[in-house]
C-alpha cells in the first residue's frame, strides 16, 4: 500500500512509560515513511511535551475517564473535519482507556479502530467485547498477551504479535564509545550515591506497582547479600509501592544496599552503569526495558512472566527464573555475580539480539496490521459497530 496513511495514536497516559515511549517510537518511523500520524495525549502530560519537543503533531483530549463522552466527542469532531481520502483514518488505541474513547468517537463513521494490548492478565467480559473484540485489528506485544486474547475470545484472524521496541538512534553512545560513557555514568552516580564505584551494582528500572513485583526484587537481594555482602542494589523509578519496598529493605536491615534512587529521565546513565540487570516482575505484557538493557550489553536475570520470554532465552542471552519466587531470582543473580565469563558470554549475545527488537522493523509489522485491517474494512465496507 503505497498511499499516505493517517493515523491517530491515543494514550491517555499521565506518565511516560514504556508504552508511551513505544508509541514515540512508531510514530518517528511512521513519520520517516511518509504517513501523517498525530498523538493524542493529554495536554501538558510528560507524553505531549515529549511529542511537541520531537516536533510530532499532537491534538489533546481531557481523558476524564474510560468512557468519556467529551472526549469521544471532541476527537469525533476532528474525525468528521478531515477532508476525503482513498482510504479512511486509523485510529490506534494504545491504552485500555484510550480504546473505549476510540471505539464512542468512531461510532457510525468510516474508521478503521486498532487496539494495543500491553498487559498480561485477562480482559474484562465488557472490555474485551467492545474494545478487542469489535476493534478491526488487536495488536499484542508478545505471544503470552495474544494467547490471553483469544481465551477473552477476541478471534485469531484480528490478532497479531508485534513485540516492543527500541530506537537505536536514541543509544547516547556512538560504537565504540560504550566504555567512556560506562566510566562516566559510574562516576557521575558513585559521586550522587556516594556508592564505591569499583563494587559489583545490580539494578532495575522499573514502576513501584503491583506486578511488577518490586518486593520479590527486595527479598531476593536480602538472599544474595547473605553470601554476596559486597553487591549493591539500584532501582530507577516510581510508584504506589515506594514506601512498601523502603520499609521492606529497612526490615531486612539492607536498606543501606538497597537504593531506591527514583524516576530517572536517562535511562541509559543507569543501565550502563550497571554490572547487572534484574526484573523482578510477577506479570508483564513483554518488559521492553529489557531491550535497552540488552542494547547496554548488560547481563540479565529475569523472571518468565507474561511476554519476558519473547525476549530472553533462558541460557542464551540472560537466565529465566519462575515468578514470585525470591529463592530462585537470588540463584541466578549469584550465578551470574560468581561467574564473569557467563556474564560476557550473555551480555554479548544480548547485545546482539538487540536489533531483533529495532523501531523500524517493530513500524513495519505495524504498517502490516493497519493494511490488513483497511484491506478487511474495504471487502466489508460498513461503519465501525
Amino acid at each position: 500500500m503505497e498511499t499516505r496513511l493517517t493515523v491517530f495514536h491515543l494514550d491517555d497516559g499521565k506518565e511516560l512509560r514504556g508504552g508511551q515511549r513505544q508509541l514515540l517510537y512508531l510514530v518517528k518511523e511512521l513519520n520517516l515513511l511518509g504517513h501523517d500520524n498525530t498523538v493524542v495525549c493529554r495536554e501538558n502530560s510528560p507524553l505531549h511535551k515529549t511529542a511537541q519537543r520531537k516536533g510530532f503533531k499532537t491534538f489533546t483530549l481531557p481523558y476524564f475517564f474510560e468512557w468519556d463522552p467529551v472526549s469521544a466527542l471532541l476527537l469525533r469532531r476532528k474525525l468528521k473535519s478531515l477532508p476525503p481520502a482513498q482510504f479512511p483514518p486509523v485510529l490506534h488505541s494504545h491504552t485500555s482507556h484510550a480504546a473505549a474513547v476510540s471505539w464512542l468517537a468512531s461510532a457510525g463513521l468510516d474508521c478503521v479502530r486498532i487496539a494495543h494490548r500491553r498487559v498480561d492478565f485477562i480482559p474484562g467480559s465488557f472490555t474485551a467485547r467492545f474494545k478487542y473484540g469489535k476493534a478491526h485489528f488487536v495488536i499484542a506485544i508478545s505471544d503470552a498477551v495474544k494467547e490471553i486474547l483469544l481465551k477473552a475470545e477476541v478471534p485469531e484472524e484480528k490478532v497479531a504479535v508485534v513485540n516492543s521496541t527500541i530506537d537505536l538512534d536514541d543509544t547516547p553512545w556512538k560504537p565504540g564509545e560504550f566504555p567512556a560513557f560506562r566510566q562516566a555514568a559510574r562516576a557521575e552516580l558513585s559521586a550522587e550515591l556516594s556508592l564505591p564505584p569499583g563494587a559489583f551494582w545490580a539494578g532495575s528500572l522499573i514502576a513501584l506497582v503491583p506486578h511488577k513485583d518490586p518486593e520479590n526484587m527486595v527479598r531476593a537481594a536480602a538472599l544474595v547479600l547473605k553470601d554476596a555482602p559486597q553487591i549493591y542494589f539500584l532501582v530507577a523509578g516510581e510508584g504506589p509501592l515506594a514506601e512498601t519496598v523502603e520499609h521492606l529493605a529497612r526490615m531486612l536491615k539492607i536498606q543501606d544496599r538497597f537504593r531506591l534512587i527514583g524516576y530517572r529521565s536517562d535511562p541509559y546513565k543507569i543501565l550502563a552503569a550497571l554490572d547487572m540487570f534484574v526484573l523482578s516482575s510477577a506479570e508483564e505484557g513483554m518488559g521492553s526495558v529489557l531491550v535497552e538493557a540488552m542494547n547496554a550489553s548488560l547481563p540479565i536475570v529475569a523472571t518468565t512472566a507474561g511476554g519476558i520470554t519473547d525476549v530472553i532465552e533462558d541460557g542464551a542471552n540472560g537466565l529465566t527464573v519462575k515468578p514470585r519466587s525470591p529463592e530462585e531470582l537470588a540463584k541466578a543473580q549469584l550465578r551470574l555475580i560468581n561467574d564473569a565469563p557467563l556474564r560476557e558470554r550473555l551480555a554479548a549475545e544480548a547485545h546482539k539480539r538487540r536489533e531483533d527488537f529495532s523501531s523500524p522493523r517493530m513500524a513495519a509489522l505495524t504498517l502490516k496490521c493497519y493494511e490488513t485491517a483497511i484491506e478487511n474494512f474495504k471487502r466489508n465496507r460498513h461503519p465501525v459497530e
